[in-house]
């Protein structure tokens, strides 16, 4: 539940606080998201993990019906999510996103129809912007920013930002921050 207390940080940060950030239906998304990951993934004692699975499994149709947010329990996010709104946002259960990403309202994150298996897998710190459809066994990079209503359907690099049907690299990060981000995915590969 760490997980949970970092998506509650982000938004006490973006300035909700207070009932606003308690009545806020995106923060509820998300724990519903993340009580049916650890219930799926985390696999509790079978006592407790059987009336769980009961319960997340309706607060996700709470959450799919009334939301229109479907937060597939078994795709991994890491911790600090931040949703702006609700509404239209769907993530396939194989997806992968980094910490401290922003999702904007009207998102997919999912499988490619085209035959190609799998799904994104979304760096660091990514912000996606409203509408946009990122599909396929695609990897956007630490720090990318993609636009409103942007299909993406090819590999995005560190700090890019990416507009367009489909998408382009209309602006790529300044060549220190690229090299800084090598630098530490060579160090992360080490390890």
């Amino acid at each position: 539940m760490s997980s949970f207390s970092s998506d509650i940080a982000r938004y006490r940060a973006k300035g909700h606080g207070g009932m606003a950030l308690w009545l806020n239906p995106a923060g509820w998304a998300i724990g519903c998201y993340r009580l049916s990951n650890w219930v799926y993934v985390g696999r509790p004692a079978w006592p407790i993990r059987i009336p769980l699975k009961l319960v997340s499994f309706l607060a996700n149709k709470f959450c799919e019906v009334f939301m229109e947010m479907d937060l597939d329990p078994q795709a991994s996010i890491g911790d600090g999510l931040y949703i702006g709104h609700i509404g239209g946002i769907h993530i396939n259960f194989q997806a992968v996103i980094g910490r401290n990403c922003d999702i904007a309202h009207r998102v997919t994150i999912g499988a490619s129809a085209m035959g190609r298996q799998g799904a994104p897998i979304i760096g660091d710190d990514v912000y996606i912007g409203t509408g946009a459809t990122l599909v396929g066994k695609i990897k956007i990079g630490n720090g990318a920013k993609i636009a409103a209503n942007t299909l993406v359907i090819a590999n995005v690099p560190d700090g890019a930002t990416v507009m367009g049907v489909p998408g382009r690299i209309i602006m790529r990060a300044p060549k220190a921050v690229q090299s800084q981000a090598a630098t530490v995915a060579e160090e992360a590969g080490a390890k």
